[in-house]
C-alpha cells in the first residue's frame, strides 16, 4: 500500500490488546529526536563559526582555524540535514486504534497527506517474530519486533518492539494465544508457521504426534565439514578444521595491526632514546589486549552434544573448556538457523520459552541446514 514506509519508527512500542478499544502511536523517541536537534545545531554553529572565521582570515591575510572554507562549509550541510532528519523523524507516525474486531490506522507523513483506513483482524496471516539488525561498521543494535503480518507492508501492525531480547518468545506467544492466531518466524526456508496450541509443545512431542513436516536430510553421511561422533551415553558434534570468513579475516587483521603497531611504538622510542610515558604504556596495554581477544577469537572452537535428556554446546580453545550451555529435550520447541548479517555467519539455534542457546560455527549454510535436521531427528527419535 505504502511502498516507501517503514514497518515501523520507534525502537520501544507495547501495544496492549487485552484493553480494547485501545490505540498506540509508532513514532521515534523524544530523546533521539532532541539529542538529534542538539548535535545538528552544534555543528552548524562551528561550521558557521569557521566559516566567518575563514572570512576573516581572508581579509587578515591570515590562516583560519580549519584552513579550508570546503570543510567548514560540509560541517554546516550535515548539521542541517541532522537537524532537519530529525525534526521530520518525530514528526512522522503512525497510529493504530483497535476495538476488538478491526483495525483503524493512520499514517501521518514528515510531509505531504495524512492516509487512514481500517482493516479487519480476520485479514491478517498471523503474530510474527522477526529480529532487524541495524548495523554501523561491525556495530549493530537489534530491534525484536512482534507484529501482525499483512500480505500487504502498509497494513503490518507492529505489537510489541525493544531492543531486549528479554522474554521475547514468551511475548510472541502469548501474543498469538491472545488472538487465537498462528505464530510465524522467519527461517531459512522463508515464514514458517505453528498454530498457537502447539507454541507450548516442544519438539519431541509434536513428532511424537506426527506434526512436524518431513524432513528428508539429516541422515548419514554427514557433510566432510562435520564429524560426527556416537557415543554409548551421547552423539557428538564438531567442526572439522578451521574454517574462514570475512569475520575471523577481520579479527586476524585487527591483531596483526595491533602487534605491527606495539613493534613499531616501541622501535620508535628505542631509537629516540626515550622511555615508556604513562600514556604509551597505556595504549600498548590497550593494543595488546586486542591483539589476545582478537587472535583467541580464531581458535574458540564448540562442539555440540546430544544427550539422552538434554543437549549442550561446549566451547573450548585449544583444548580447554570455557564454558557449557544446556537446554533440556523435554523443552526445547524448535531447532532453526539464525543469520547475522553484521558478521556474515548463519547460527544453529536450540531454543525453549525460558532459554536460547547458539551453536556458533563457520560452516557453510548447506551444511549447517543439514546438522539442524540431524539434530531434530535426534530430538524426536527418528
Amino acid at each position: 500500500m505504502f511502498v516507501h514506509v517503514p514497518d515501523h519508527f520507534s525502537s520501544k512500542l507495547k501495544f496492549d490488546l487485552k484493553k480494547a478499544p485501545v490505540s498506540v502511536a509508532d513514532r521515534s523517541s523524544v530523546w533521539w529526536s532532541f539529542s538529534g536537534c542538539f548535535f545538528g545545531i552544534a555543528l552548524l554553529v562551528l561550521g558557521m563559526f569557521e566559516l566567518l572565521s575563514f572570512f576573516k582570515a581572508e581579509r587578515d591575510n591570515e590562516q583560519s582555524l580549519l584552513l579550508v572554507e570546503l570543510f567548514a562549509f560540509g560541517i554546516v550541510l550535515i548539521g542541517l540535514g541532522l537537524f532537519i532528519y530529525s525534526i521530520f523523524s518525530f514528526v512522522r507516525y503512525k497510529k493504530f486504534s483497535f476495538d476488538g474486531k478491526e483495525f483503524h490506522i493512520i499514517y501521518r507523513p514528515a510531509v505531504g497527506v495524512k492516509h487512514q483506513f481500517n482493516e479487519p483482524l480476520s485479514n491478517y496471516m498471523g503474530v510474527r517474530l522477526r529480529v532487524l539488525f541495524v548495523q554501523s561498521g561491525l556495530l549493530n543494535k537489534n530491534r525484536y519486533i512482534i507484529d501482525l503480518y499483512h500480505h500487504d507492508a502498509g497494513k503490518i501492525v507492529p505489537l510489541y518492539i525493544s531492543t531486549s531480547n528479554k522474554n521475547i518468545r514468551r511475548i510472541w506467544e502469548d501474543y498469538a494465544k491472545l488472538l487465537k492466531m498462528p505464530a510465524l518466524s522467519v527461517g531459512d526456508r522463508g515464514l514458517v508457521q505453528r498454530e498457537y496450541a502447539d507454541l507450548d509443545t516442544s519438539l519431541k512431542d509434536l513428532g511424537k504426534a506426527g506434526k512436524l513436516p518431513f524432513i528428508a536430510s539429516g541422515k548419514l553421511p554427514a557433510p566432510e565439514s562435520l564429524e560426527i561422533t556416537e557415543e554409548p551415553t551421547a552423539t557428538l558434534v564438531e567442526p572439522r578444521g578451521v574454517y574462514w570468513d570475512t569475520f575471523s579475516t577481520l579479527c586476524l587483521i585487527i591483531a596483526v595491526a595491533a602487534i605491527l603497531l606495539l613493534t613499531a611504538g616501541g622501535v620508535y622510542l628505542t631509537i629516540i632514546g626515550t622511555g615508556f610515558p604513562v600514556k604509551y604504556l597505556i595504549i600498548g596495554g590497550c593494543l595488546f589486549l586486542a591483539t589476545v581477544y582478537f587472535a583467541t577469537k580464531l581458535f574458540n572452537s564448540y562442539t555440540l552434544v546430544i544427550g539422552p535428556k538434554d543437549v549442550s554446546v561446549r566451547k573450548s580453545f585449544m583444548g580447554s573448556d570455557l564454558g557449557i550451555q544446556t537446554l533440556e529435550i523435554d523443552k526445547i520447541e524448535n531447532v532453526e538457523l539464525n543469520y547475522n548479517p553484521t558478521i556474515g555467519r548463519y547460527n544453529l539455534t536450540l531454543i525453549s520459552d525460558d532459554k536460547v542457546i547458539d551453536f556458533p560455527s563457520r560452516l557453510p549454510v548447506s551444511d549447517l541446514i543439514w546438522l539442524r535436521d540431524f539434530v531434530i531427528r535426534k530430538l524426536i527419535g527418528n
